[in-house]
Order: structure tokens, then C-alpha cells, then sequence
């Protein structure tokens, strides 16, 4: 497996409805999309101190779906590679 297309991005900021799911539950999420748009990076969140975590993110539905870890993404994703991600109170 490997994405489809992938873009780099310097910053990323998320905010309003976020689900943190596990990534059986996030592939179930990414399989009801045809192109479905992916971010991917480590997550900087004052709720998380000085240490960053690596997440997986997919908008659905007015959602942000989140994974915390990484994973091998299918060919059908489009794939945004954030250089920071910050997850907006």
C-alpha cells in the first residue's frame, strides 16, 4: 500500500468536533471514502506538555478523525504531510 498523492504542508490547525478512535475504527472511517484527505504529522497540544505525538487525521462528516500513531495509507488517499499540527481549543 501507498498514497495516492501527497503534499506537504507547514502547518496545520484543527479545531470543533474531534473523535480519537483506534485505527481498526479509523480504517473502517477511511474505507467509506472514494478519495478520501489525510493529514499526517506530530501533534503539538499544550494538553500533551512538551511531548509531541504522531497522529493520523481524517475530516468526515464535520469530524476530525484521529488516530494517534502512524499508519500505512491505501492508494485511494490523499495524503497531506503537516510539518506541525495543532489542535485548536
Amino acid at each position: 500500500m501507498g498514497c495516492g498523492i501527497e503534499v506537504p504542508a507547514q502547518r496545520v490547525v484543527a479545531g470543533g468536533l474531534i473523535v480519537y478512535v483506534n485505527k481498526e475504527s479509523f480504517f473502517k472511517l477511511l474505507e467509506l471514502k472514494e478519495n478520501p484527505i489525510v493529514v499526517t504529522g506530530e501533534l503539538s497540544s499544550s494538553g500533551f506538555g512538551l511531548k509531541k505525538i504522531k497522529v493520523t487525521i481524517m475530516p468526515f462528516e464535520g469530524a476530525l478523525i484521529v488516530y494517534r500513531g502512524e499508519v500505512e495509507l491505501p492508494e485511494k488517499c490523499v495524503v497531506i504531510k503537516a510539518s506541525e499540527i495543532n489542535m485548536g481549543k
